[in-house]
């Protein structure tokens, strides 16, 4: 995950992003629909080679149709490339696949091993699949399939497919509704801010068990970032923690989630924050499910008021201007 010198990088890239992003003229209406395809008939057969076609500094929304396939690429898409909505065929037939990861024979850290890249603000995607195709049954190591820096990022029934460090949940405000995350170890992890609806949530076989689902970095008391996960499920063949504590006031919250049998009784670990177990925010309100046993949780896990938790569940939590509104709807 991020060194402190890569965080100091990423806040300024953020800073940079929020207040020079463009203003849409035409909020909510797609101006330009590109078509990728590899098998032709498109504008292009490559996700890259159509986002770069979009003007630097763009302020209307433009659609990138990508079709049923299996696109091995890597994909970035620069800060300077808003309002693109990143739409495929189905999360199960549309996916960007690609394979480096942390300590490859190439160079890669953890941030270059990511297939998919976003810097932009107001930024969707719809109904793709983001795969790091690194195998880590026998071996651990980050390998990262999404990274998202852009504030007012949204993402509608996506996959994000990997072991350790799937999605790198890294800056900004984001909404993830209907997708699928799987992985072992940290594998939702970052600085974000962000709503996880109704998403499915798995862990996958390997020999480093048990896992962890988050690892959330918020810095300090005065710090908005957090992940909360609404009407989620977790399930799948392995044990794991909830979360472990990657800073000293982490915060996630798990609302109304149904949590198969292989969540590890103590819930929570406090990882690099042992003795700020008083600040950190791990807690789970109305959740359901053999995992959901809070008989065994830390004791240092925290009991929101219904004032607290309500904060947190409801959508101004990531959007209090109507960003989400004002993205397209979907269709």
């Amino acid at each position: 995950m991020l060194q402190l010198r890569w965080l100091v990088l990423f806040l300024s890239v953020f800073s940079f992003v929020s207040l020079r992003a463009p203003v849409a003229i035409a909020a909510a209406s797609i101006a330009r629909t590109i078509v990728v395809n590899l098998k032709g008939g498109g504008d292009f057969k490559s996700i890259q080679q159509a986002i770069d076609s979009v003007p630097d500094n763009n302020n209307k929304w433009t659609k990138i149709h990508v079709g049923a396939g299996v696109y091995r690429e890597k994909v970035n898409v620069k800060s300077t490339k808003s309002y693109i909505v990143l739409e495929g065929d189905g999360a199960q037939t549309t996916s960007i696949e690609w394979g480096d990861y942390n300590g490859d024979s190439s160079g890669h850290d953890t941030n270059t091993s990511a297939t998919f890249t976003s810097y932009a603000s107001n930024f969707v995607a719809k109904r793709i699949t983001f795969k790091n195709t690194y195998n880590g049954f026998a071996k651990l190591t980050p390998a990262v399939a999404a990274w998202i820096f852009g504030d007012k990022s949204s993402f509608y029934y996506c996959s994000f497919i990997g072991f350790q460090d799937t999605l790198a949940d890294t800056l900004g405000r984001q909404y993830f509704k209907g997708c699928y995350i799987e992985g072992v170890t940290d594998f939702i992890f970052g600085y974000g801010q962000s709503i996880y609806e109704r998403c499915k949530i798995s862990t996958v076989k390997s020999l480093e068990k048990p896992g962890y689902v988050t690892a959330q970095g918020r810095n300090n008391a005065s710090d908005n970032s957090g992940f909360v996960f609404k009407w989620c499920t977790i399930s799948g063949p392995q044990a794991t923690y909830l979360g472990r504590a990657w800073k000293h006031y982490s915060r996630v919250i798990f609302y109304q989630t149904f949590m198969s049998a292989i969540i590890v009784p103590e819930g929570w670990y406090i990882w690099f924050s042992k003795g700020y177990e008083g600040v950190v925010t791990f807690a789970e309100s109305g959740c359901t499910g053999p995992g959901s046993d809070l008989s065994g949780r830390v004791m240092w896990e925290k009991q929101l008021s219904d004032d607290e938790l309500k904060k947190f569940i409801d959508i101004s939590y990531i959007d209090g201007e109507g960003w989400l509104e004002a993205q397209p709807p979907l269709d």
